[in-house]
Order: structure tokens, then sequence, then C-alpha cells
């Protein structure tokens, strides 16, 4: 009996092995299984479209040229404007700020109000048209106002303050607008964008902050200093994580999803690369992050907020902190009554922060429930960025 038992233990086990081989070999065999990329993942690449980005990485590191396609990339930013330069079609002046109805002019004059905005696609107008982008229309709307929008795709508070202490500084704003959407907060704790976002088309690298024991904000920077070295980093999974040096928070809590190829035993079934892959998934709905107030998240945006606040005033300008939320954000306002992002710009306030949260006109006007507001990747459309500057041309003081 007993022997039997271990027998039919045994066909069991081997039945499982086989089947977990299977899987591994047929489903699992390209990385991929229904468009999911399937840890590990060496390379860093998580769906087809992301090759392209790395294509081209390769193409620009080979050629030593921007070639014919605009290429972003910045060694202290991760990516930014080439001042002059065309994105698409959007145009930027000599300062790297979105144009605007008239040039900016390279003197203040001493009777416009200069208002500097930093922030991200949201805030840049990202799917709408330069003279449709809801700065240009506010610049459009006082004639006693100039507006330099430099708002870009895909940036983190930390890098909205990093472009600010760099590209807009220089410019003497009397005001500085900060632009934040409550469901990009994630950013903050990455360095590698497709690590927090697996769906992102670009492929790069950004730098962060870390908060050290005494509470200060520390700047780790990008850790690639050219496109050269970003496809040195990219071609070897050793030089990637050497690279981040455990700063990316979404790499750093999965080690072994991110590990080279074979190097661990789980890489090596079919069960263990799906858990893998599901393990390093976890954890990534933002109201939770936003929500606990001990969360790194929660602390970096204080931190950064506050960092801002300190340097505008030595600079003499006042900063307001704009909430520009996507319609996910509305949506879940919309049901819960209060939006997740309130404990934030909550302790804002407290520590005086002036808040401007555009939410209750967007849920007004309808923006939780209709498509109009919405452009095809999710930003505002001509008619979302037209209710936010409504609500936004009330602080111009006309």
């Amino acid at each position: 009996m007993r022997r039997k038992r271990l027998l039919l233990l045994g066909l069991l086990l081997g039945s499982g092995l086989f089947m977990d081989q299977i899987l591994l070999h047929c489903a699992l065999g390209s990385g991929y299984l229904r468009g999911s990329r399937i840890a590990p993942f060496d390379p860093p690449i998580f769906y087809p479209g992301q090759q392209v980005s790395l294509r081209e990485i390769a193409a620009h590191d080979r050629e030593q040229s921007p070639g014919d396609t605009p290429f972003l990339f910045d060694s202290e930013l991760g990516w930014a404007p080439t001042p002059g330069h065309p994105i698409g079609e959007m145009k930027f002046d000599w300062a790297g700020a979105r144009c605007s109805v008239s040039p900016l002019e390279r003197e203040r004059h001493a009777d416009l109000t200069r208002i500097i905005c930093v922030g991200c696609s949201f805030t840049l107008g990202d799917e709408v048209e330069d003279e449709q982008a809801w700065p240009y229309l506010l610049d459009a709307a006082s004639a006693r106002h100039e507006f330099a929008n430099l708002g870009m795709g895909a940036y983190g508070l930390d890098q909205a303050l990093l472009r600010y202490r760099r590209d807009g500084r220089p410019l003497r704003g009397d005001e500085v607008w900060l632009g934040w959407m409550p469901a990009a907060s994630l950013r903050l704790v990455t360095m590698y964008r497709p690590a927090q976002r697996h769906w992102a088309r670009m492929v790069r690298f950004k730098p962060r902050f870390r908060i050290t024991r005494a509470g200060d904000l520390r700047l780790i920077p990008n850790p690639v200093e050219s496109i050269a070295h970003m496809h040195a980093v990219l071609s070897s999974q050793k030089k990637f994580l050497e690279a981040l040096d455990g700063n990316d928070a979404w790499v750093a809590r999965s080690p072994l999803a991110y590990a080279p190829e074979g190097s661990h035993w789980l890489h090596l079934t079919g069960l263990g690369r799906m858990a893998l892959t599901l393990h390093e998934r976890r954890d990534r709905e933002v109201a939770d992050w936003l929500l606990d107030e001990q969360s790194e998240v929660f602390r970096l945006l204080l931190a950064i907020v506050d960092a801002f606040r300190e340097e505008t005033a030595s600079d003499g300008a006042r900063l307001r902190l704009l909430v520009l939320p996507d319609r996910g954000a509305l949506e879940d306002l919309a049901q819960e009554g209060r939006g997740y992002w309130e404990t934030v710009t909550d302790a804002w306030e407290r520590a005086g922060i002036e808040v401007i949260d555009c939410s209750a006109a967007l849920v007004a006007s309808g923006a939780a429930e209709e498509g109009r507001h919405w452009a095809p990747g999710g930003h505002y459309s001509v008619e979302g960025n037209r209710i936010v500057a409504e609500v936004l041309e009330t602080l111009l003081d006309l």
C-alpha cells in the first residue's frame, strides 16, 4: 500500500512538473502571455511597443546624431524639450516653453505679470493644439499676464521641481503654478519609467528624490549620462541593476523579477515565473499610497512641494498648486464624494500652500461621465482645457 502511495505521489509530481514545463516552453516561451510580459524582465521591456523605443535608442547611439525623428533625452531631467524645436505639432520657444500667444520676451516687462507653469502633460496640454491648451487660453484672456508653459509629458513633481530650478528660475516669474495630476504620483519613486508604468511608450530613465533620516530631500541623479550610456545600460541586465543601485522602488521590491534571466530557480518553472510576475504587479493603486500618510509617496509629495514653497518664496514668486485630475480620479470622486488625493491637499493647505482644485468644476461640467472632455489618449480635450482655464481665470484678478 505504501509503495502504491509513493508511486502515485511520484506520478502526480512528475505530471505536475511535465505540465509546468509545457507552460514554461509553450505558453511562456516568448516571454509574453496575452500581450503582457512575464518575469524575469531581462531586458526590462514590457510590451512590444517599447521595442520600438529600444531600437530608436540603439539607432541614435550608433549614428551619433538625432536622426530624422525627435528624440527626447536630457541628462539631468531624463527628457525635456529642446528649445526652439517642435515635438510633433507642439512648438517650443527659446526658453523651452510651449509657444503661446506672443513670443516670451527675454527681458520681463514691468507691466506684465509673468506666470511660470510646471507639471506633467496635463499642464503641457498633450493632445490639443498649442492655442487650445489652458495656459495659452489664459494668456490670451489677459493683456496683463504672460505665461511660460514648462510642463512636460510623463513628469513627476520631482522633475517639475528640477525643471523649475534649471529652466524656470531664470525666467524670473511673479508666480509659479505647479500642476499636479494625482494619478501620476507614483512616478516619484521610480527612476525607470516602464518599471512604474509597464505600458509607457517612452523608455527612459529619470532622477528622483529620497528623504533622509533628518527629513531632507536628497537628489538621486538621472542614472544615465548620455544616449550611449542608456543604450549600454539597457543592453545588460547587470548594468541596468547597477545603474539603478536600489533606488527604483518598483525594481527594488521585486529583485527576482528583475534578476538576470536564469539566475534563480524560479525562472526555470512556468508557475515560478507567473508568481514573480503577479508579485511584481502588486500595490499599484495610487489611492492606497495617497491615503497612507506614512507612505514614501505621501511624504515625498509633502517634501517636494515644501521645497517648491521655499524656493519660489526665495525667488520672490507666489506659488499656487493646481490639482488637475484625470478621468479615473473624477469618476472616483463622483462615486465616493471625496477625492482620494484630498488627504494630501489638506496637508498642503495646513502647511500654508495655496491649493486650487479643478475637480469640482470638471465634475459639474460632466467630465466624470461624458467623453467630450477627454482626448483619445486620456488627456484633457479642447473642452476639458476650456473648463480648466475658466476655473483658473479667476486667479488672474482681471
